[in-house]
């Protein structure tokens, strides 16, 4: 039944290109500031800047996600439609795994490709760095999306969830921003935070799963 509810929700995103458009902007962004700041002060001014770089856009990607994951019970709600969903023959619990897994796919497959393509143009960059920036994209895409999930469930609109969700986006990205030098130096300190991350997602996840359950 998990998976029933899985292609349904795919197929509502799948149709909805208002969903898609956040994915596409960060990458541009990104490419136009750096294509500015190279034609203005030249190639060298990026030099040790391509594992930062390769870093913040994946992790970009997973405020993208957000509005996905507010959608999943705020929008229900808005659009009258959560009592008929906690009326129907499927549980609770499958409704809800069904809805994460639905929206989990796309930040955390766009934070790939973003740093596959990123990587691909700068071949300089090393594997090490370039599993670093992964692990902390998948990180930052784990964290949001769970948290805001949590949010979507006592949010009364899809407005107000995703709003609520920038009050853990902002600080992640500036740990991203400030803490980049330490997160790269090595492998170990994203894996062990990749971990940390899955254990927090889980336990919020659980959370809003018996939440959901208890409406």
């Amino acid at each position: 039944m998990i998976l029933h509810v899985l292609k349904h929700e795919l197929r509502l995103v799948i149709r909805e290109p208002r969903f898609w458009i956040p994915f596409v902007i960060p990458p541009v962004i990104l490419a136009a500031s750096q294509g500015i700041a190279v034609s203005r002060y030249g190639g060298a001014i990026m030099q040790g800047m391509e594992g930062y770089m390769m870093l913040l856009l994946g992790c970009l990607m997973a405020p993208m996600g957000a509005p996905l994951a507010a959608d999943s019970f705020a929008g229900e709600r808005e659009r009258n439609s959560l009592e008929l969903l906690q009326l129907s023959p499927v549980k609770p619990t499958h409704l809800f795994w069904g809805k994460l897994f639905a929206v989990l796919p796309f930040p955390l497959t766009f934070s790939l490709m973003g740093i596959l393509v990123y990587w691909i143009s700068h071949p300089a960059v090393s594997g090490t760095t370039a599993l670093a920036a992964l692990f902390g994209a998948a990180s930052v895409c784990l964290l949001v999306t769970s948290f805001t999930l949590l949010i979507s469930l006592k949010a009364k609109t899809v407005r107000a969830a995703t709003q609520s969700s920038l009050f853990l986006v902002v600080p992640l990205l500036l740990m991203v921003q400030f803490g980049y030098e330490f997160f790269l130096r090595s492998l170990a300190i994203p894996a062990m935070t990749l971990l940390v991350s899955c254990l927090i997602s889980l336990g919020v996840t659980f959370i809003g799963m018996r939440r959901f359950v208890s409406l």
